[in-house]
């Protein structure tokens, strides 16, 4: 059961967060134009949905639909007790975060792919700004001295804007792929 509402949760009570480029649930635009959920699989959230489940835990992510209305929604949804926090992306900030500098540019570059990764100035922009957006609900949905815990290459910067937002919680970051030696990583202009 899905639901929304602060009624249902409230910000800075989860005890465990996680910040993930997707929520375990995806939305799905109908053809009429409204919205739905549906359960998403992956390993991740098999492995974390029972820690989640004891701490209080929040999940941050995206819905994985593009969006007119960017930000993060102002009360989670509540699925089956879990505290799940949308983090919306318009189109552009897809093609610029995700496609353009978190998979054009760091992938390649952390796999030392024969592609030379690409570089351009807007893809940048984008995912320091959409990192902040993360940041910023990891920020809410924490309760005082929770843990949080971000994943993966597309959200590397999270950890140090939401320390600063919140010097109280502890932040763990889990790289799922290998970090380049030096040499690869300096390729960046």
């Amino acid at each position: 059961m899905v639901s929304q509402g602060a009624e249902a949760a409230g910000y800075r009570n989860s005890d465990f967060v996680v910040v993930a480029n997707r929520l375990p649930i995806d939305m799905e635009r109908l053809p009429d134009g409204t919205t739905t959920w549906k359960r998403s699989p992956g390993g991740l959230v098999t492995a974390l949905e029972p820690l989640l489940r004891r701490r209080r835990g929040a999940w941050i992510g995206w819905p994985g639909i593009t969006d007119g209305d960017v930000g993060v929604d102002e009360a989670p949804i509540v699925e089956e007790g879990l505290q799940l926090y949308p983090v919306r992306l318009s189109a552009e900030d897809v093609a610029q975060y995700y496609e353009g500098f978190s998979n054009a540019t760091l992938w390649p570059l952390y796999h030392d792919v024969i592609v030379k990764p690409m570089y351009h100035r807007e893809w940048w922009d984008r995912y320091v700004d959409v990192n902040r957006r993360f940041a910023e609900a990891a920020s809410r949905a924490a309760a005082a001295g929770a843990t949080v815990w971000v994943q993966d290459y597309q959200l590397q910067l999270v950890p140090k804007m939401l320390r600063d937002l919140r010097p109280d919680l502890t932040i763990g970051f889990f790289l799922h792929i290998p970090f380049p030696p030096v040499e690869l990583f300096m390729q960046m202009p």
